[in-house]
């Protein structure tokens, strides 16, 4: 006979809804931790299933997916629990400024910060595990997401399609606004670079006229550095007048 469950003891709402909600599809199955590890071919362990349940700490994705099927229960519903539980930890940590919608974005920055809210709203998986439910190798790499989360860098348009299908963001429409968003803000960096392009150009044409005019300017002062009230005379003149002064 298996051991009851202690008492769910958080004070998050968030992960005792996740708990509450696997102890239940546990108890509807009648099985026991150590059947439930043999059922999904010990691809998780019993402890690892008794943890995820005990309400101590959200568990990661991959063992709360396990939990619903093992159980005979939607693995979405357990997703969608398990974000909202890793959302409202999150949002308690970096209470932050609002966030942008899609079709109020138009620069890299705010989309930048609105994919990151995205992630996070998400459940902000490892991106490793982002990069193996997108799919085919190389559709959404880790290291792209991360400098993306980090602010160096854009994804492209099929990353991003990627990116808001990984998240759950599979309707049509939600999906097209972002992919607008993404437009909006590639063609205001593509202008902003052309702009500092063009200022860069301007600035190297104007240092090359100031170099021009500095050059003519010595040209016409006689292309010497010799002062010419001191200009040195001819020898010969030099002679000439010595010898005048020194004839009675």
């Amino acid at each position: 006979m298996a051991r009851p469950e202690q008492p769910i003891s958080t004070s998050d709402p968030g992960l005792e809804e996740l708990a509450e909600w696997l102890r239940r599809q546990r108890r509807a199955a009648a099985l026991t931790h150590r059947e439930m590890a043999q059922r999904c071919g010990h691809a998780f362990s019993a402890t690892t299933f008794s943890r995820a349940a005990s309400g101590r700490r959200i568990p990661r994705l991959p063992v709360v997916e396990a939990y619903a099927r093992v159980c005979g229960a939607p693995a979405g519903e357990a997703r969608r629990l398990w974000q909202a539980a890793r959302y409202a930890e999150y949002r308690r940590r970096n209470p932050g400024a609002g966030v942008p919608r899609p079709d109020q974005i138009y620069r890299r920055d705010d989309l930048i910060h609105a994919l990151r809210e995205l992630y996070h709203r998400a459940g902000a998986m490892p991106v490793d595990e982002m990069e193996r439910r997108a799919g085919r190798h190389g559709e959404l790499p880790h290291s792209t997401v991360l400098r993306m989360l980090a602010g160096r860098s854009m994804l492209d348009l099929a990353q991003l399609t990627a990116f808001l299908r990984v998240c759950a963001v599979t309707d049509g429409v939600e999906v097209e606004r972002w992919r607008g968003a993404w437009r909006r803000a590639r063609r205001r960096k593509d202008m902003e670079r052309q702009g500092n392009r063009l200022a860069r150009m301007h600035e190297a044409s104007a240092r090359s006229r100031r170099s021009a005019r500095d050059k003519d300017a010595a040209t016409a002062g006689g292309g010497s550095a010799t002062h010419p009230r001191f200009l040195p005379l001819p020898h010969a003149a030099l002679a000439g007048s010595w010898q005048q002064r020194t004839v009675p």
